[in-house]
């Protein structure tokens, strides 16, 4: 095959996505030519009509598909979560290629801070449905009201409607913005201008945790006429084919829900290097509540406790108390001094109540708890590692390269980030007997190691964590021995049932 025309939507973002599988193509098979066709869609033309009111079967997808059909383009590339769960005859979703981020960026007026009426663009009933119980608690100040109104156009457009309107904020695929800001592209005016809106707002990327993704998110997909093998096979070549799986059951798990995007469901896979973490949450068209969220690990030996159990610690999350916090003055004082930067906060009480942090700065947490603490104390998390481990979900500056900081106690090691440390760790002088437990789930290292120092036969019993930094510590000391948990609920969970 020496040429191969691919079509795609007239947007700016569905060139790059053409392009972004261009160039993987190129890589393979750089003798192919390859022409670019872009396409209105009934989608496209009728911007007037909210988007969970159109019909379900491929609004922005089917006027491509004719294309194919009538062999006037080989491939079409498509946002996977665009096609409807369901595909119609004569066409088939033949490859995928690295997928991009899953999750959705809020982006928010910095005028609106401390509003007490909030109005939020989004035309995504999964959004709303999620979004209206996780932002009550993460944006930092309190307000009264949160309504959802519907948006349509392209991401461009729906920006610039945000800035020109009295809504506060809008709701979209990170995906889509990382790729319009993809320095790959090359910087047209258009896109220029963009970027420089984007500075104006403050941001949050919502963690999929509390709203997962529409199925195939940040996915895009290789749609090829049925039986025409040449190009079928060629792009099975390039299939990423993790990728496509891991869609595809994103795909199936909604499926059993009863439909596709106009779904107040979101379904997402993470892939993590300890396993597969799945997370559907949203309300199902029988209004059943839905919030589900598993980790599945790779390895056998990881996926089970094993010695029978006595007892077991802690038994409450609270009881986990080793040391108490002296807090360090002079690290607080320079991270109210500090601004354009990342603040890596791993832990809430590292930041005293009325601790003042600069908007301009990149604030991210370990987890959850973490950033709803900070949220009460008035400080605007950008995002969180969604206690993943800070090594396997980074945090990121999104709009601009910042110099990140580790904001944690006067012993923590970080391998990139310059340490400003806010507390020293000070040993409880009593604790309970831990040697008489068999199983424990440590919420750090450093608990770990003077739990050890005081009671060295602990050594021996069966120790659990989370996904993050203390498995990563744990795991060096006694190599596939450490159990892993999505969260110490889910520890607790399994050692009752085993108990």
């Amino acid at each position: 095959m020496d040429k191969l025309t691919i079509i795609s939507r007239k947007s700016v973002l569905a060139k790059i996505q053409a392009q972004e599988v261009s160039e993987v193509i190129k890589k393979k098979f750089p003798e192919i030519k390859i022409n670019f066709k872009t396409k209105d869609t009934s989608g496209d033309i009728d911007l007037t009509t909210p988007l969970h009111k159109m019909p379900e079967m491929g609004v922005f997808t089917s006027d491509i598909r004719e294309e194919l059909l009538t062999e006037k383009a080989d491939i079409a590339v498509h946002s996977w979560k665009d096609l409807p769960v369901d595909l119609e005859e004569g066409t088939e979703i033949a490859a995928t290629i690295k997928r991009a981020d899953l999750r959705d960026v809020l982006i928010f007026k910095k005028s609106s801070f401390k509003k007490k009426k909030l109005e939020i663009f989004t035309s995504s009933p999964r959004r709303q449905e999620n979004l209206s119980k996780f932002l009550r608690k993460a944006i930092p100040f309190e307000f009264d009201s949160l309504i959802f109104s519907d948006i349509r156009g392209n991401i461009l457009t729906r920006v610039q409607k945000l800035e020109d309107s009295n809504v506060d904020g809008l709701v979209i695929a990170k995906a889509a913005l990382d790729r319009l800001l993809s320095p790959k592209v090359g910087i047209t005016t258009e896109l220029d201008s963009f970027k420089k809106n984007l500075e104006k707002f403050l941001w949050m990327v919502i963690p999929c945790s509390q709203n997962p993704c529409a199925p195939g998110q940040g996915a895009l997909a290789i749609e090829v006429k049925s039986g025409n093998k040449g190009v079928i096979e060629l792009l099975n070549k390039i299939n990423d084919l993790d990728v496509f799986r891991t869609v595809e059951e994103e795909r199936e798990k909604l499926k059993k829900y009863g439909g596709g995007c106009h779904q107040k469901i979101g379904v997402s896979i993470e892939n993590h290097p300890l396993g597969k973490i799945t997370t559907e949450k949203g309300l199902t068209p029988d209004n059943e509540i839905i919030d589900k969220r598993s980790f599945l690990p790779f390895k056998k030996e990881f996926s089970k406790l094993e010695n029978p159990i006595k007892d077991f610690y802690p038994k409450l999350k609270k009881d986990f108390k080793l040391f108490s916090r002296s807090m360090i003055n002079d690290g607080i004082k320079e991270i109210e001094e500090i601004k354009n930067s990342g603040l890596y906060i791993s832990r809430a009480s590292s930041i005293k109540t009325d601790t003042v942090i600069d908007l301009s700065n990149v604030i991210w947490t370990s987890g959850i708890e973490n950033w709803i603490k900070l949220a009460r104390k008035g400080i605007w998390v950008n995002g969180t590692s969604d206690s993943l481990g800070e090594e396997h979900s980074k945090p990121e500056s999104f709009l601009k390269n910042v110099n990140w900081f580790l904001v944690s106690h006067i012993d923590s090691e970080s391998k990139d980030k310059k340490l400003i440390a806010t507390y020293k760790l000070v040993p409880e002088k009593d604790i309970e007997d831990l040697s008489k437990f068999s199983h424990f789930y440590w919420m750090s290292i450093s608990s770990f190691k003077e739990a050890l120092k005081r009671f060295p036969s602990i050594e021996n019993s069966e120790h659990s964590c989370g996904l993050g930094k203390t498995f990563d510590e744990l795991n060096k000391l006694y190599p596939n021995k450490i159990k892993p948990f999505l969260n110490y609920e889910d520890w607790l969970e399994k050692v009752i049932e085993a108990k």
